[in-house]
């Protein structure tokens, strides 16, 4: 059977479209000018550019052509895009935009990063220095919070998703890449899109995949990425893969059945402690792993000063997670409160005491002065002159303003007026002075007749509570008892009885 020729009324053949080739010169989306191709793989390439109209450097990633025939793979590129636009932390690569060129071939816009990822500092040094991997983790771990607070799971944590730049003062600073095969625990949207899960299971790296995941990727939580990131932290810090197999299988069956050998047989100055969070990490049961949080604070004790800000932020984050963002109440002591309420009666007490006293010594000080007058011991010309004479002392000492009257004028007057009422004065003087010690209650005694709990009474401004005052009536022991003075109603004057 022959063919029918285009002469003969054959329909053509559609042109094939030629692959996207990101050449330097190449404007994309008439505002981004590609620069240089810096990285090439079987899913994409990426180059960086820069936005002529902000005149900043990003990065661009173009889906492969080989990729482009498979619908699943075109999703998962997509994807990534969204997924880490939901997480604001500065240790996840920023993405700006996302589109398509003329071609149909999708496109992400990310920040530009200058360094190289973990897998390529692990390659060329083995083993790295024990403090810069435990910064480098606890980076790590940061990323990680905010990621699973997110509601995110990001299944494909490896040396070669950790990219590590340098700030200015030369320490390290990690970005956390590729959100392909995540997993937003939040909306569940797996359950529609079989198709994605069977792609998150052949392109996660079998070597630091935990064992639910290699069991079941659709599955996992968090605590997967928790499996993995000890498994990079036991790599960066011995140079060696915590599960090593020929093939695949092999590696797998390593992980669902086998414990990792101990990361000081490999390399003997790694602290005993920092072993044991790392290998904690590793534990087959997820309801026995340690935590992100666990992880970090064996970490930071390892790791420059610098580098605690990142746990700090770890705990912030993990702590507003648990709480919901609630603000912290604090409730008072239980055993202020106590002692408060204990002491209201000695407070009560005390003060009254204090009072009686300086009553006591006021009344003894005036009556003093009006027996004095009355006897004649003390007369207004000695006081005035007395007073004089101090006067004159301290005029001399220090000049006294001119419309200051003397004070020897000002003393005369009032000692003549207490020279008259001194027979007044001095029995009430020797009254008050019984009832000041009859006031005076002992230390160890209460009150007579005061049952009943003060009232309290709040301040609206300072929050402090304030007891009512009451005198007491009961007398002091070292005191003699006095009858009060009763009224006699009729002949036989009633009997009286000592209180």
């Amino acid at each position: 059977m022959t063919l029918p020729t285009r002469r003969e009324g054959a329909l053509p053949r559609p042109a094939r479209q030629p692959p996207f080739d990101p050449k330097p010169g190449l404007l994309v989306e008439g505002k981004y000018r590609v620069e240089s191709v810096i990285g090439q793989g079987g899913m994409g390439v990426v180059v960086a550019a820069t936005h002529e109209g902000l005149d900043q450097r990003v990065a661009i990633k173009f889906l492969a052509p080989e990729a482009m025939r498979s619908a699943e793979a075109v999703e998962r590129f997509l994807r990534e895009a969204k997924v880490a636009a939901k997480v604001k932390s500065e240790h996840v690569a920023r993405v700006s935009d996302v589109g398509r060129v003329e071609g149909g071939t999708p496109f992400i816009v990310m920040e530009h990063l200058a360094g190289t990822d973990l897998a390529g500092l692990v390659d060329r040094s083995g083993a790295m220095p024990i403090d810069e991997v435990c910064e480098i983790g606890l980076q790590a771990c940061e990323a990680l919070a905010e990621v699973h607070a997110a509601g995110i799971v990001h299944r494909d944590l490896k040396p070669s998703n950790l990219f590590i730049t340098r700030r200015a003062d030369g320490s390290p600073y990690l970005k956390l890449l590729d959100f392909g095969i995540s997993k937003l625990t939040a909306n569940d949207d797996e359950s529609e899109d079989p198709a994605l899960t069977r792609t998150a299971a052949l392109m996660g790296s079998p070597s630091y995949m935990s064992p639910e995941q290699i069991k079941s990727t659709k599955e996992v939580d968090a605590r997967t990425d928790v499996w993995s990131l000890g498994a990079v932290i036991y790599e960066a810090l011995t140079g060696k893969r915590a599960f090593r197999g020929e093939t695949v299988p092999q590696v797998c069956a390593m992980i669902a059945s086998e414990e990792p050998a101990a990361p000081s047989s490999v390399r003997a100055d790694v602290p005993a402690e920092l072993e044991r969070a790392v290998l904690a990490c590793l534990v087959k049961k997820p309801e026995e792993r340690g935590t992100l949080l666990q992880l970090a604070r064996t970490l930071v004790r390892f790791a420059p000063e610098r580098a605690r800000a990142s746990l700090e932020r770890v705990e912030a984050v993990l702590g507003a997670q648990r709480s919901n963002l609630s603000l912290p109440v604090i409730a008072a002591k239980p055993a202020e409160v106590a002692r408060t309420q204990e002491s209201w009666g000695t407070d009560r007490g005390r003060k009254r005491r204090g009072g009686g006293a300086f009553v006591f010594l006021a009344v003894v000080a005036l009556g003093v002065l009006g027996v004095g007058l009355y006897t004649g011991r003390i007369t207004v010309k000695s006081l005035t002159q007395q007073v004089a004479s101090a006067t004159s002392a301290v005029a001399s000492a220090l000049p006294a303003p001119s419309n200051v009257p003397p004070l020897a004028s000002v003393v005369a007057p009032l000692a003549s007026v207490l020279q008259s009422a001194a027979s007044a004065i001095a029995p009430v003087a020797s009254a008050a002075a019984s009832a000041a010690f009859a006031e005076e209650p002992d230390a160890g005694e209460t009150d007579e007749g005061d049952d009943d709990e003060p009232t309290a009474t709040p301040s609206a401004s300072s929050g402090v509570v304030s007891v009512p005052w009451r005198p007491s009536t009961a007398p002091h022991p070292t005191q003699p008892r006095h009858a009060p003075v009763r009224p006699r109603h009729g002949k036989g004057g009633g009997n009286h009885k000592h209180h």
